[in-house]
Formats: structure tokens, C-alpha cells, sequence
């Protein structure tokens, strides 16, 4: 029962901090906007429990090889990942969605730019 005790214990820590609001704090208003931060947050955890004989020097005594104890560990752990995605602005035109990264925008340009590019040069041959 300890060892569901100790997997419920690290599952609930994990749970209680893997929240925007932890990592970004509440909602923003200024003005007649409200900005609210997004984040794309994951967490993950195990535990294992093992039990086995104790690594004891061997005795020709067999009374003594009889009375080896038993050996057993506990242990376990996790992490968090929250990835910025970007925040909604709520105002009297309408909700938006404003990106943190626009990695894939600029790449998108350089895409469209080295296709021009090559589409302009072929004409002007």
C-alpha cells in the first residue's frame, strides 16, 4: 500500500503545477483588451518497486544462509515540459489568437521567396 501511496503523492505535485496560470500567471486586462496566456504543458511520471535477496558474502553456515533478509527498493520521479504558445487578446473587434512562435511564418516566407526567385530567373532567360 506504501508504494500506491508514493505514486499518488508524485502524480498530484505533478498535477497541481502543470498549469498555465503556475507557469504564466493569471489574465491580463488593460484597457478594454484581456490577454490570456496559452501553453502547451505535458508531464510525465513513473515509479518502480523491486524486492530481492540481499548481495550477502556466502557462509558455509546454512543456518545462516537461512536467515538472509530480503532486499527491496522504492523510487520514482517526473518532469514537466510547457512550451509557450501564445496568448488570445479579447477586445470590443473580436478575439485573436496571437502566436509566441512564428517559426513556421518565416519559413513559409523563405519557401515562397526561393520559389519566386526561381519562377522570375526562368522568364528572364
Amino acid at each position: 500500500m506504501e508504494n500506491i501511496n508514493f505514486l499518488e503523492n508524485i502524480a498530484t505535485r505533478l498535477g497541481q503545477s502543470a498549469s498555465v496560470k503556475n507557469v504564466y500567471g493569471e489574465a491580463i486586462v488593460a484597457g478594454d483588451k484581456t490577454i490570456i496566456p496559452v501553453a502547451q504543458i505535458a508531464y510525465g511520471f513513473g515509479g518502480g518497486y523491486g524486492r530481492g535477496k540481499k548481495k550477502l558474502p556466502k557462509s558455509n553456515n546454512q543456518t545462516e544462509n537461512k536467515k538472509r533478509k530480503h532486499g527491496e527498493g522504492l523510487g520514482g520521479g517526473g518532469g514537466i515540459l510547457v512550451k509557450p504558445k501564445g496568448v488570445y487578446e479579447i477586445s470590443k473587434q473580436g478575439t485573436k489568437f496571437i502566436p509566441a512562435n512564428y517559426t513556421r511564418v518565416i519559413l513559409t516566407g523563405i519557401i515562397i521567396g526561393f520559389l519566386l526567385r526561381g519562377i522570375i530567373r526562368k522568364k528572364s532567360i
